[in-house]
């Protein structure tokens, strides 16, 4: 079997977000082929038939979950684009709506044009970020962490969350993106002293795109916007700092 260049970014992208669904790798890779086509699936056959492609072997989810093998895994390292991840060997079933999200986000992204999309599993190879985000999007030389929050934790682990991104100076921004707008809510007033903290819910984004208003203390920010960097200065965060003990005449970037 041949292995085309759209082949390997299809793998790079499936082993970046662990799993995706046939539907998932057609949003990206057959954008724009009519509903009747089956080319996406006849390929997707192909290499999983070549060895290069497997499936999740628990019969618990409604899609079909395209995993890359250790074959595949192979073809990527020796074309540069295995980031040292290693082979994923079933879905984690207590993760799978959330991964799922996480995969929708980054093509909602995609599709909008921002591609320079950073992964969980790549961005745990680094140890200088205060806090593990699920994605962290660079766009005009600014970084945008992306969290999809499905299940509530205290209110003293958000504190604890938002104070390492409030004081991380590698990030912009940070995008919280939630099922409906009463937790956006909730968690806008959590987040009442971290200024670079904002909300929407996925619907919002999938309606709105770019326009999509996001919440935050001080009021609304357009999504497109805050990926152009043309936010207000955020404040100072002194009231934090001395609300958790930290150094108070730090400057938000």
């Amino acid at each position: 079997m041949r292995i085309m260049p759209r082949d390997i970014q299809i793998m790079r992208w499936i082993h970046e977000q662990k799993f995706m669904t046939e539907r998932q790798i057609r949003q990206v890779f057959w954008k724009g082929v009519s509903e009747n086509s089956r080319e996406d699936y006849k390929r997707l056959s192909e290499l999983e038939k070549a060895g290069y492609l497997k499936r999740s072997k628990q019969n618990l989810y409604r899609y079909v979950l395209y995993m890359v093998s250790a074959k595949g895994i192979r073809q990527l390292k020796g074309s540069g684009h295995e980031q040292g991840l290693g082979e994923i060997h079933d879905v984690d079933y207590s993760l799978y709506r959330h991964d799922m999200a996480v995969t929708d986000l980054r093509i909602l992204f995609h599709v909008w044009g921002n591609t320079e999309w950073v992964c969980e599993r790549v961005l745990s190879k680094r140890n200088d970020l205060r806090h593990l985000p699920d994605a962290m999007i660079y766009h005009q030389g600014k970084y945008l962490a992306v969290e999809y929050e499905s299940s509530r934790k205290s209110k003293r682990r958000y504190d604890e969350i938002f104070l390492d991104y409030q004081f991380d100076r590698q990030i912009q921004a940070i995008l919280y993106v939630v099922d409906t707008k009463e937790m956006a809510e909730r968690l806008c007033r959590v987040a009442a002293l971290y200024g670079k903290i904002f909300f929407a819910t996925l619907q919002e984004l999938v309606e709105q795109k770019l326009d999509a208003q996001l919440k935050r203390t001080k009021g609304l920010c357009v999504l497109k916007r805050l990926l152009e960097g043309q936010m207000e200065a955020h404040d100072q965060i002194q009231s934090v700092g001395r609300k958790n003990g930290q150094v108070s005449n730090a400057q938000t970037t």
